[in-house]
């Protein structure tokens, strides 16, 4: 069966590829486009970009955002691509580039981490999440025939590679940082703060291990459906800064807390899950402790670290989230969903549509035909069978013999790097 996102990624003639995840991929990508007969290069904005691009024909940028779109205009000229790629299209580089293709009519291409995961990795045109350009009326999806889903390769994201390749990106950043002096990162760019950060979630990985041994068996039996889920994101995520009206995630926790307070029932429990990906930057405990105390539930709130999503969620009454791509598996077993932010699975029939203050109490259930039809076209129409961190060939596109589609026979085959 033909992968609409494999079909969508093939559809150019020549790419130019902006920043992609910290590591090979957006390299790996480049040659696999010019096994297909495509031309590619990529643009380098630091030196963690330039060490992975190093065997690649490449540009170099080194001036501000606010000049971009007008480097683009004439790199365009020299090099007349029409299809832009990204990964993660809130980065006020991608955006101006976003701006500047559609402007033009040019091809603007995504990359982000999957909706549907772990063994899925996202692709839309025009951008992802809340850009997304999928359509948000749930009569669409209703009206969608039944089709068979395509086969789907098991795979597991290595969070080694992840760290590793993020390591070597920053230090080579922070090295050549002189040949980029303009260039400002999303986020922290400083490897030796990553470094303090990913040491201390190591060490609070293996102490709340310990410290929450007891809590799933508990979770599981004494509160099952006995308590909500508020899922936690990284207290930097782009889905929060520009896609929720919340500035900080400590906001959120707060509007949560105190809504369950007032409205709630007093015989239910609520639990704060936090971010993986989080564990070494934030540690909201004493704020949680703070407001706990605050609005009178200090024995009814419950703060874990790295206890199992799934088991979390078949246990749960009911989830609330930001805009958490977790939401989709909320939604998945089948758990009544209030959504704060902007998600593109925010629809009527799916999430609740009411206020937070009304969702404690609501009898409210997703509708699990329609969420089947917006999975499948979900799926088909934005999902790739590949990680971006594998175990083998370090994050190629088609890692783990992931299917993928083949324009030229219109089968599904397996990639096998060079």
């Amino acid at each position: 069966m033909d992968s609409t996102a494999m079909s969508k990624l093939l559809a150019g003639k020549r790419y130019l590829l902006l920043q992609g995840p910290m590591g090979p991929f957006f390299a790996d990508l480049a040659e696999w486009l010019e096994s297909k007969g495509r031309e590619a290069v990529n643009v380098v904005f630091n030196g963690g970009d330039r060490f992975y691009c190093r065997r690649r024909p490449m540009l170099h940028y080194n001036q501000t955002p606010e000049h971009f779109a007008h480097w683009l205009k004439e790199t365009w000229k020299k090099y007349p691509f029409d299809t832009l790629v990204c990964f993660g299209d809130c980065r006020p580089l991608h955006q101006a580039a976003r701006q500047w293709a559609q402007a033009k009519g040019l091809r603007f291409l995504a990359f982000e981490e999957g909706y549907l995961r772990p063994h899925f990795i996202t692709l839309e045109e025009g951008g992802v999440n809340a850009y997304s350009s999928l359509p948000r009326d749930p009569e669409f999806y209703r009206h969608l025939p039944d089709v068979p889903q395509r086969p789907i390769q098991p795979l597991k994201p290595s969070t080694w590679l992840r760290y590793w390749h993020a390591t070597w990106y920053y230090l080579e950043g922070w090295f050549h940082r002189r040949h980029y002096p303009l260039y400002r990162h999303h986020k922290s760019f400083s490897p030796w703060y990553e470094m303090r950060c990913w040491l201390r979630a190591w060490r609070r990985k293996h102490w709340y291990a310990l410290k929450e041994h007891s809590v799933l068996p508990r979770l599981q039996t004494q509160l099952d459906k006995r308590y909500y889920l508020a899922i936690l994101q990284v207290y930097n995520d782009s889905q929060i800064r520009n896609h929720s009206g919340y500035a900080d995630v400590r906001d959120y926790i707060n509007d949560v807390m105190y809504s369950f307070a007032t409205k709630a029932p007093a015989t239910k429990f609520l639990v704060f899950k936090h971010h993986p990906m989080d564990r070494g930057h934030r540690l909201y405990r004493p704020l949680i402790n703070k407001l706990s105390k605050k609005y009178g539930i200090r024995n009814r709130v419950i703060y874990v670290h790295d206890l199992p999503m799934p088991e979390m969620l078949k246990h749960a009454k009911a989830v609330v989230t930001i805009n958490s791509t977790a939401g989709l598996s909320a939604l998945i077993h089948n758990k009544p969903l209030k959504v704060m932010g902007d998600a593109l699975y925010d629809m009527k029939g799916l999430t609740y549509q009411g206020h937070l203050h009304q969702f404690w109490m609501a009898d409210f259930k997703p509708d699990m035909k329609l969420l089947t039809k917006f999975r499948g076209y979900l799926l088909e129409t934005t999902q790739i069978n590949a990680v971006f961190y594998g175990n083998e060939n370090y994050g190629r596109i088609m890692v783990n013999k992931a299917n993928q589609f083949d324009e030229s026979t219109s089968k599904t085959v397996i990639y096998k790097p060079k």
